[in-house]
């Protein structure tokens, strides 16, 4: 099945109009790092020594759940598409209706896209940070885990459907198409 294919709500997006999509919401979404790398190397240079599992959670509640939630209300209701969606010409739907998704739905898909692969990644970094020179297997086993499901993600961007689990998750479908094309 072709990519083109019409289907409810728009024709399928074709894996690389996504993967461009994603690649601009990402210089949007670096900013926010850009912004607090500063004041992380300021609190640790002031002395600052907090425990690993601590600097994780700070992490996510400053960087990784933000992101997710922006992405988040981003695709669902009026909008149906982050910036880098909207740039090329994409919009998230629901698979079978053709319709704009609810928060919710937008939430699930985007932690199970973003936040899911994004907390596992920075798990590993700071248990390898902190392990030193002899780091525990199930770094290694997370380590491999976390790979798994970013080429899990790619990879389903190439097969006919183009769905992937987080779409499957969601019951979302990306497509070709603007907002106001798929209103009621």
């Amino acid at each position: 099945m072709s990519t083109t294919s019409p289907i409810n709500g728009g024709t399928r997006a074709p894996a690389w109009r996504r993967i461009a999509a994603w690649l601009i919401d990402w210089l949007l979404i670096l900013i926010l790092p850009l912004l607090l790398v500063p004041v992380g190397v300021a609190v640790y240079s002031a002395g600052l020594r907090l425990p690993v599992g601590l600097w994780n959670l700070i992490s996510f509640l400053l960087l990784i759940a933000p992101v997710t939630l922006w992405c988040a209300s981003r695709e669902s209701g009026r909008f149906q598409a982050t910036p880098g969606k909207r740039a090329r010409g994409l919009i998230v739907v629901d698979a079978h209706s053709g319709r704009p998704i609810g928060f919710g739905r937008a939430l699930l898909r985007n932690t199970a896209k973003i936040a899911l692969p994004w907390e596992l990644g920075h798990t590993v970094a700071y248990g390898f940070a902190a392990a030193g020179r002899n780091p525990p297997g199930s770094l290694m086993v997370l380590t491999i885990i976390v790979y798994v499901i970013m080429f899990a993600w790619l990879g389903a961007l190439f097969l006919p459907s183009t769905r992937t689990p987080y779409d499957l998750l969601g019951g979302t479908r990306v497509v070709s198409g603007s907002p106001t094309a798929t209103r009621p």
